[in-house]
């Protein structure tokens, strides 16, 4: 007959090795995305489709502050979503999600541009646990509004012809006219990047801002 205590020790004994053992299993996969992941990146994204979908008004100022003004809107938006996953391909998923928002619009071009700018972004937050590293995270985020601004000048150069069937259905000649002033002119492509790459750094920075102050006294990452 075997003692009590025995059988407790080896109880305690087993459960100790299992809790081990889960533990590595964890260990092994830190990069591995969850249910809960999921739903945050598409809680967050809803609401930067959203931003993204009205800050296109600013156009009757000028085409060149759209990018800049959405990356600075959505940038607390991002930094708190990849501060809340804070695992690879955030940056990646969004800019799918982002493409297909434009496919659905008929904009079948943005979805390569923003694939690959989203690709990009991986490799500048390629190291682990990047998302708590803000400049990386800034840097890559302003980059993705820079290939933002570009999914309007990317097709003129390599798919111009059908491009501008399109938007010969949307746009009358002389909106057409005054959009390829923007984004089929050199000076006016690097100015309209150089903005949204502020933009989109700015709005990081006031994100990691809104991070250390409130998001992260309340738990909330």
């Amino acid at each position: 007959m075997s003692h009590p205590s025995g059988q407790l020790a080896d109880g305690h004994h087993f459960e100790e090795e299992e809790g081990c053992y889960m533990q590595a299993q964890t260990l092994a996969v830190p990069n591995r995305w969850t249910m809960r992941d999921f739903i945050t990146l598409a809680i967050f994204n809803v609401i930067m489709l959203i931003i993204m979908t009205f800050c296109p008004a600013v156009s009757v100022i000028s085409p060149l502050l759209v990018g800049g003004l959405t990356g600075l809107l959505n940038g607390p938006f991002y930094m708190v979503m990849s501060n809340k996953i804070r695992k690879p391909g955030a940056l990646f998923l969004t800019a799918i999600i982002t493409g297909l928002y434009f496919v659905g619009f008929g904009y079948a071009n943005y979805m390569l541009t923003l694939a690959v700018i989203g690709l990009i972004g991986e490799l500048i937050l390629w190291k682990k646990d990047v998302s708590v590293h803000s400049a990386r995270n800034a840097i890559a985020y302003g980059i993705f509004y820079v290939g933002y601004s570009l999914c309007g000048v990317v097709p003129l150069i390599f798919f111009r012809n059908s491009y501008m069937a399109i938007l010969k259905k949307t746009y009358s000649a002389a909106a057409i006219e005054n959009m390829l002033y923007y984004f089929d002119t050199p000076k006016m492509i690097l100015l309209m990047c150089s903005i949204s790459l502020v933009g989109g750094l700015l709005g990081a920075y006031f994100g990691h801002l809104m991070l250390r102050k409130h998001v992260k006294k309340a738990k909330l990452v």
